[in-house]
């Protein structure tokens, strides 16, 4: 399977998701690529892979790779960066190899190295949505919203039934403060997937952010049907009866959301809100 998630620790979670489809039923044995195992008993068996001396290139980079996803796993990203390099000497015009090891990058905050590796993966397949997403992504870390903005769409134009490209261009249009557009990639995430709450949250707090407060609170109401316990959607039902209602009107969201997540309030303030 390929690595499909936007940054390299976020991705660690599928160490061994990578080894899906085994190139033959005699190799899947090899507990490199069967992915019964621990990360560490994992990371074990592709160095002895790797040792053994194949001669088959594409199993031998896949080795790499599971390998630097399993010391991401670990929170070792250098030793995860080094596996991605060792990939790349293999095959220096493999673009998932470019794409993975700027997602470390990124996740070093070397922002220009992972822009320079995202590059160079584009360069080799221009048709790939998720190097655009990440390039976005990357370019929002240094806010150059622009640059951002150019991407997203390219991602959104190559993949648009998949949620993660409008959720993050709706991110952008709200840094930007153009909250008619931020609405409307978040109404599109939640039509393609209505019954995950995230997607009313983000949409409630451009509401917010539009002093829309109707919409807003219908949206957070939705989203605690699904989630019950979502931190910053009580924050946002709690600011909504605050500002519709008395000021102590959403106390109690407010301090049930602050016992679920100390840091929630610097999350809300981080998204423009006052």
């Amino acid at each position: 399977m390929r690595f499909r998630a936007p940054t390299f620790i976020s991705a660690a979670a599928t160490a061994l998701l990578i080894t899906a489809a085994p190139a033959s039923a005699e190799k899947a044995a090899d507990d490199c690529f069967n992915g019964k195992l621990s990360v560490q008993e994992v990371l074990d068996a592709c160095a002895a892979f790797i040792a053994s001396g194949s001669g088959d290139k594409k199993l031998l980079i896949r080795a790499h790779s599971v390998r630097a996803l399993g010391y991401s796993a670990t929170g070792s990203l250098d030793k995860a960066m080094k596996e991605m390099d060792l990939a790349l000497e293999l095959d220096p015009k493999r673009a998932n190899s470019y794409f993975m090891r700027a997602a470390g990058h990124d996740a070093k905050r070397d922002y220009a190295k992972a822009i320079a590796d995202l590059d160079e993966a584009i360069s080799i397949n221009d048709k790939d949505a998720d190097y655009y997403l990440l390039r976005g992504i990357v370019y929002s870390h240094t806010n150059d919203l622009d640059k951002a903005l150019a991407d997203l769409n390219k991602k959104v134009n190559l993949d648009p039934k998949t949620t993660n490209g409008y959720s993050n261009r709706g991110a952008i249009y709200r840094k930007r403060k153009e909250y008619d557009l931020s609405v409307a990639d978040y109404s599109e995430v939640i039509k393609l997937d209505p019954e995950t709450a995230q997607g009313y949250i983000d949409r409630g707090w451009i509401y917010v952010l539009n002093d829309d407060l109707d919409n807003a609170g219908a949206d957070f109401d939705t989203a605690l049907k699904l989630q019950k316990n979502s931190a910053l959607a009580l924050v946002g039902r709690g600011i909504v009866k605050s500002r519709k209602g008395k000021p102590t009107d959403g106390s109690a969201d407010l301090r049930l959301a602050e016992r679920l997540e100390p840091g929630v309030f610097e999350q809300v303030r981080m998204l423009g809100v006052k």
